[in-house]
This record gives C-alpha cells, sequence and structure tokens, in this order.
C-alpha cells in the first residue's frame, strides 16, 4: 500500500488527523462529542484472493456523535486519500459483530456513501449473510476506473458465496 498523505487529509478533513507512530497506516481524530477515532488499513486476503486493504474504524469513549457530518466528512477524507494514492486497489469494509450493532453501522456506513458528493466516482458492492451463526455485512469499495476491477469483484462475489451460510 502506498503512503497516504497526512497534509493532504488535513488540508480537506473538517477534524485535524493525526497519525500513529506504530503504524503509518492508522490515523486518529477527537470529535466535538469526546470521542477518538481511529481509521486504518490492513492488507486482506480473505475476501478477495488477489489482495485487498481491510478498512477499520474504531471508536474510544462512551457516547454517540449524533448526526455529526464533521465525522462523516473526514472519514471519506481519508477514503479519498487512500485511493489518491491507491486507486488500484480495493478496500473492504467488515463490520465489526461483537455488540450487535453491526447492522446498524452497516447501514449508517452505506448511508454515508449513498449522500457522499463524490459517490459518482466509486463502486460499491454489499453482502450480508451468517458466518457460523453471526450475521455478517461486509462492502468492497472501489473507484471506478481501477483496472483490475472485474477481477476483484469477482473474487469477492465468489468468496461470498462460499463464506456465508
Amino acid at each position: 500500500m502506498n503512503t497516504l498523505r497526512l497534509e493532504n487529509i488535513n488540508l480537506h478533513s473538517s477534524y485535524m488527523v493525526g497519525q500513529t507512530e506504530e503504524n503509518p497506516f492508522s490515523f486518529y481524530f477527537d470529535t466535538d462529542f469526546g470521542l477518538r477515532y481511529t481509521i486504518s488499513f490492513m492488507l486482506e486476503y480473505s475476501f478477495v484472493p488477489s489482495g485487498a486493504y481491510q478498512f477499520c474504524i474504531n471508536v474510544e469513549g462512551d457516547g454517540r456523535s449524533p448526526g455529526d457530518r464533521k465525522l462523516r466528512q473526514t472519514i471519506f477524507t481519508i477514503i479519498e486519500e487512500f485511493f489518491t494514492a491507491n486507486g488500484s486497489d480495493v478496500m473492504l469494509y467488515l463490520c465489526e459483530t461483537g455488540d450487535e450493532k453491526e447492522g446498524l453501522r452497516n447501514r449508517l456506513f452505506i448511508h454515508w456513501f449513498n449522500i457522499y458528493e463524490h459517490r459518482d466516482r466509486y463502486i460499491i458492492r454489499t453482502a450480508e449473510g451468517k458466518l457460523d451463526g453471526v450475521q455478517n455485512f461486509t462492502a468492497l469499495f472501489s473507484r471506478k476506473d481501477n483496472p483490475r476491477l472485474e477481477e476483484q469483484l469477482s473474487e469477492f462475489e465468489e468468496t461470498i458465496a462460499i463464506v456465508f451460510d
């Protein structure tokens, strides 16, 4: 994965974003609601065997950020920078299943994508199904001009057909 340029992210994001020292592909920011978000990317071969990057959103702190447009805008600024640096790669969004709120997180992310001002540049494929009895939600996100898109979509769909019950 090519390195994301923090100065580009901060030029366009609503919240000031920092980069973790231990992982150059991990970024953090604090919201107006006192929550710290960490956004990270890691190589993922299980859903797209030719390779993709898992996009992770973690939040520290108790509370909510109701209708926080700055949160959505900052996350999509980081996604934009990912695709500026890595246009031939795909990103996977896998919803955390530990607290039974994966359906809500999935709907929120899809809603954010659907109202995103540059959504016409991207394609998103979603899938949901049970894995070992637990409902899972995932999405593949890519630029439409990705030269490997058809191959990566095919791998994703084949894997989903096998993995989900």
